[in-house]
C-alpha cells in the first residue's frame, strides 16, 4: 500500500474515453519548441545578414503560430461527418429540394 503511494499516476488507468497518451503532451510541446525555434533562427539569420531587427520577432511568431496551426490540425481538428447516401450533401442541395 505504501508502494502504491509513491508511484503516482502510474497505477491509475485513465479515465474512459480518454485515448491520449503522455507521449501526446511531450509530441505538443516538442512542436511548439521546434516551430519557435526554427522560425525564431531563420528570422535571426536574416536580421543578422540584413542588419535589421525586426526579422526575428517575425520569426518567432510566425514560428508560434505555425506550430499552434499544426497542433490544431493534428490534434483538435475533428473533420465533418461524410453525407449518409440519400441524404443533401450541402446547401445547394437543401435548396434544390425544398424549391
Amino acid at each position: 500500500m505504501a508502494q502504491d503511494s509513491l508511484r503516482g499516476d502510474a497505477g491509475r488507468t485513465p479515465p474512459q474515453g480518454s485515448d491520449h497518451s503522455p507521449s501526446e503532451a511531450w509530441t505538443v510541446l516538442s512542436h511548439l519548441i521546434t516551430g519557435i525555434l526554427v522560425f525564431g533562427g531563420l528570422g535571426w539569420v536574416l536580421d543578422a545578414l540584413l542588419s535589421t531587427r525586426w526579422f526575428l520577432l517575425i520569426g518567432l511568431l510566425a514560428g508560434g503560430a505555425a506550430s499552434f496551426a499544426l497542433i490544431y490540425i493534428r490534434y483538435l481538428y475533428v473533420p465533418p461527418d461524410p453525407p449518409r447516401p440519400g441524404e443533401p450533401a450541402g446547401p445547394e442541395d437543401r435548396k434544390e429540394q425544398h424549391g
